[in-house]
């Protein structure tokens, strides 16, 4: 018998998780299906970097278009170092942003009780273990 403490308000919420993307002017229409079949199943969305393949505002406009397949749960990403490739992750961040996504770098949110803290991975990190950016114009 389990003798830890069970609270009787807790809820389940299911978490799609999805990395690697690299989406590119010539995906577009390939991944709406699994976008729509991650909002059935799931009640977030996280999306963990490399979202993109160059880090284009032109690719992240296009998924931005594929995303509407999820539109009917919440959606959190970090970007990761394929984001920073032309130097416009900003503007990335930003577009996706206007399309609904709750784009983390280094900051929490929390949804449905969960909470999420995220930044740029492989080259980012958290506080004194961040490592050098990877990607970015520094390297």
């Amino acid at each position: 018998m389990d003798s830890s403490p069970v609270d009787a308000r807790r809820t389940e919420v299911r978490l799609a998780a999805l990395s690697d993307i690299h989406f590119t002017r010539t995906s577009q229409g390939s991944l709406q299906g699994l976008f729509a079949q991650a909002a059935a199943a799931a009640d977030i969305l996280l999306l963990a970097g490399d979202l993109t393949s160059y880090g284009l505002p032109e690719e992240a406009q296009l998924l931005a278009r594929e995303l509407t397949a999820a539109a009917k749960v919440p959606v959190v990403a970090v970007l990761g170092n394929h984001e920073y490739e032309s130097g416009k992750e900003a503007e990335v961040a930003g577009i996706l942003a206007e399309a609904g996504v709750r784009v983390l770098d280094g900051e929490p949110c929390e949804l449905m009780g969960v909470g999420f803290a995220g930044v740029k991975g492989f080259g980012g990190g958290f506080d004194r273990r961040a490592l050098e950016p990877w990607g970015e114009a520094t390297m």
